[in-house]
């Protein structure tokens, strides 16, 4: 991966790792494979900086043990050199080498961002204000007339605002919550920091929280959290730290030792029994192997009709989105790709929502609709948009049957899955898929577009149909393996709806609702990012 693609830079709280086995480091760092380490201050962690560094092959940086023996900055190269970040010790060193390090930032356009751990606000709520504190440090500290990305371990992962402050005072000027596409700073006479933290999630379990950053040489382009337990034996379902221990003390640190220890001697262990033994060795060999594995005996989705339902994956310009600018669908049947994608008018959300249905409801009226996580995204946002924009064909996509794999697999406990989280990347890469490599996520698909929403850019109208085009394909893969995969021993797991998890979800709400699914909807977040054991189930 290369600068102008992304890196990955992973942002890892000191109480993460202090106490975690080296094995569990060596198994986030081969399923991440993160570009560079950051092992977050603001307090100084030589220990766990040490293990850091031991266990990543990726080089590991801690800004409260860098010293400014190569200037007030230490400049953290990535990406051969292509990428760089400008890492400070803290405050303070940017307080006494404003002037310096206000020239370097602004002189050198592969610094992506800066690393400051101790930049933090502070809500008064008495006062219902939020304080950028150190803000006139900031202020001297950074160039005028640009954005500069600041990253902090201070904050949350998630956190990003964008901070206009007088160049002179640190004053605030204004507030940017809602940042879309390209900032832009309020005049050249202004300093404006976007401030994005990368800290461990409150929902996480804060000792638990980790982060995953994607690194352009425009700033942060995307960002994925992750728990620390799903990496090393603890990604195994049934075992917590409790159990970890016990198993440590055997000598079990790796699935594949676990996978050595007979299910009998595990279920003698405190807490375990024969059921959760046996849910150990299941997943321990799922993740191991990277074969899904069927749960129940419910057919897949669709896995009955006599024509496969057309996979589809939408590209939109946001979360909530203004128009959805790109429309893929992928026939197994014939193994044909379409798309439909505004390259002219960003102005006009319904010109390839048209073209779409004139496609599907003339060409293909019999056919199903197939998705991944749909529910909570692609049916939800085309329901939507259709009924604004192209509302005499509402009846018509309503009539549609559509089909939510990840519900299917995740949501209704039918299936397993080897991805170390729930991603349609994740878990079709674990299954062998062989991606178009366009380095492209969504985050990025949407700000290109932002992009030449507000300046007329195009974009590389090629490699981001592709990227739509992958993920169309992917899903199909992952169904086609989870067609193959075992199926459970017998009908005592069935699903706990007892229904038929293939039928469809049409009946009895408007277009696009999620409470048009007839069961309850996956535990994990928006984009399916977080893994699901069966002790979730």
């Amino acid at each position: 991966m290369t600068a102008r693609d992304g890196v990955t830079l992973l942002a890892l709280p000191p109480s993460a790792i202090a106490d975690r086995p080296v094995a569990t480091l060596e198994d986030l760092d081969a399923t991440l494979a993160p570009d560079a380490v950051w092992v977050l201050g603001p307090s100084r962690e030589p220990q766990a900086f040490a293990r850091a560094r031991s266990a990543f092959d990726a080089p590991a940086f801690h800004p409260p043990l860098e010293t400014s023996g190569d200037g007030p900055l230490h400049r953290q190269a990535i990406a051969g050199g292509d990428l760089e970040l400008a890492v400070s010790a803290g405050m303070r060193a940017l307080s006494a080498n404003s002037d310096e390090i206000s020239s370097t930032l602004a002189e050198q356009p592969t610094i992506a961002a800066l690393v400051c751990d101790d930049v933090t606000t502070t809500v008064r709520p008495t006062a219902l204000e939020t304080t950028l504190e150190g803000a006139d440090t900031l202020a001297s500290a950074l160039p005028t007339g640009r954005v500069t990305t600041v990253l902090t371990g201070s904050e949350p992962a998630g956190y990003d605002e964008l901070w206009h402050l007088e160049a002179e005072t640190g004053a605030v000027r204004g507030v940017d919550h809602d940042l879309i596409g390209s900032l832009e700073p309020l005049d050249e006479h202004c300093v404006s920091v976007r401030v994005q933290g990368a800290g461990p999630v409150e929902g996480y379990n804060r000792r638990q929280s980790i982060a995953s950053l994607t690194l352009t040489v425009d700033g942060v382009a995307g960002l994925e959290t992750h728990k620390i337990t799903d990496f090393g034996l603890e990604a195994v379902s049934g075992i917590g730290p409790k159990t970890a221990e016990r198993l440590a003390e055997r000598g079990v640190m790796t699935r594949t030792e676990l996978l050595e220890i007979p299910v009998q001697t595990l279920a003698d262990l405190p807490g375990v029994g024969q059921t959760g033994a046996r849910t150990m060795h299941r997943h321990a060999t799922v993740l191991e192997t990277g074969e899904p594995r069927r749960l129940t005996n419910e057919s897949l989705p669709g896995e009955n009709w006599h024509t496969p339902p057309l996979c589809v994956d939408i590209e939109t310009d946001g979360l909530s989105p203004t128009i959805i600018w790109q429309v893929g669908v992928y026939d197994p049947a014939t193994d044909e790709y379409r798309t439909f994608v505004e390259r002219d008018d960003p102005s006009d959300p319904g010109s390839v929502l048209e073209a779409f249905c004139d496609w599907l409801l003339g060409v293909h009226p019999n056919r199903a609709l197939l998705t991944w996580n749909g529910w909570r995204f692609d049916y939800r946002h085309l329901g939507a948009f259709i009924a604004r924009h192209v509302p005499y064909y509402v009846d018509e996509w309503e009539s549609i049957p559509k089909f939510d794999l990840y519900l299917w697999a995740v949501g209704n406990n039918n299936a397993l899955l080897p991805g170390r989280t729930n991603k349609l990347e994740a878990v079709s890469d674990a299954l062998g898929y062989e991606a178009a490599g366009t380095g492209l996520d969504g985050a990025q698909t949407a700000a290109a577009y932002q992009r030449f929403m507000r300046t007329g850019e195009p974009l590389e109208w090629a490699r981001h149909e592709a990227y739509c085009e992958d993920d169309c394909r992917a899903l199909w893969h992952v169904y086609e393996r989870l067609l193959d995969a075992a199926q459970a021993e017998s009908q005592s797991a069935s699903v706990s709806n007892g229904g038929d998890s293939s039928r469809t979800e049409t009946d009895g709400s408007s277009a696009g609702s999620t409470d048009r699914t007839p069961n309850s909807q996956p535990s994990s977040d928006a984009n399916g990012g977080e893994q699901t054991g069966l002790s979730d189930f």
